[in-house]
């Protein structure tokens, strides 16, 4: 069996590749309570909100609230780019109907994530809001760069307020934390990787009838996990707000999939 850590402490990685100049922010926590009061801040609908996706067998993704409108992932940093350097450079679509954006500041990655998130949900989830709706006028037809240039000061604030929020200790600014967060949504059919990292969206392949969800879980497996079976990874999704009263779903044979702690001390959920 593999197991999907869940990794509430982790937190994004210091982009090595940046000048030591560069503005740098307080890395988020993986953690959906956190991710929801984030979104909540930038104007998403009171009703939509983030939750851990606690394995990849079929009895954990009928768990999740649906519909799922985008999920986050994130992963060891260093080991998976290694890999994928290895492999050669994918190369960005060409999909200008997907709004993406470059990531400029340092430990950013998560808060990139939840903007590549919403913003491509923007009608379903964040109607009437005024900041989103601004922004989207003001982003319209820019550059992945372009983009990345207004994302910070009209966030920073945002960011701020949230960073230190969550189960752990808050690290530093310039912390060298080596996990990623990238997004997945669907777009006219196709599921999309949104890596600030990229110039532009990865194209993943049409989403079939098993929703966004089940193309997400399944691109995961072959790309990151399957090559890195014994590394954390976690899978947050975004869709209706879950319940108090379903916060956690009855697993094959009678398991609870609540949080069960490795002898590391991390989250971990069982997938098979």
């Amino acid at each position: 069996q593999l197991l999907l850590p869940l990794l509430l402490g982790a937190r994004q990685p210091h982009q090595l590749a940046m000048p030591s100049e560069r503005e740098a922010w307080v890395g988020l926590e993986s953690n959906p309570t956190v991710m929801t009061k984030y979104a909540r801040s930038l104007g998403v609908a009171d009703g939509w909100g983030f939750c851990d996706l606690w394995g990849l067998d079929d009895e954990a993704l009928e768990a999740v609230p649906q519909p799922c409108v985008a999920a986050i992932f994130l992963y060891p940093f260093s080991q998976v780019e290694a890999r994928k350097r290895a492999l050669g450079t994918q190369q960005p679509a060409s999909a200008p109907e997907v709004w993406h954006m470059r990531q400029d500041v340092s430990n950013a990655c998560g808060s990139v994530a939840i903007m590549h998130s919403v913003m491509n949900n923007l009608d379903r989830i964040g109607e009437g809001s005024s900041f989103l709706d601004s922004f989207r006028e003001k982003t319209a037809g820019a550059s992945s760069a372009e983009r990345a240039a207004l994302f910070a000061p009209a966030v920073r604030d945002i960011h701020d307020s949230h960073a230190s929020s969550g189960q752990t200790d808050a690290p530093a600014p310039t912390a060298d934390l080596d996990f990623h967060f990238v997004a997945y949504v669907e777009v006219r059919g196709r599921m999309y990787e949104l890596d600030g990292n990229n110039d532009g969206p990865i194209d993943c392949g049409e989403v079939a009838d098993g929703g966004l969800l089940r193309a997400v879980c399944d691109h995961v497996k072959a790309a990151y996990i399957a090559p890195f079976p014994d590394s954390h990874f976690s899978l947050i999704t975004l869709g209706p707000e879950r319940r108090e009263d379903d916060e956690y779903a009855d697993g094959p044979g009678g398991l609870r999939l609540s949080p069960l702690r490795g002898e590391d001390g991390a989250l971990v959920g069982r997938v098979t």
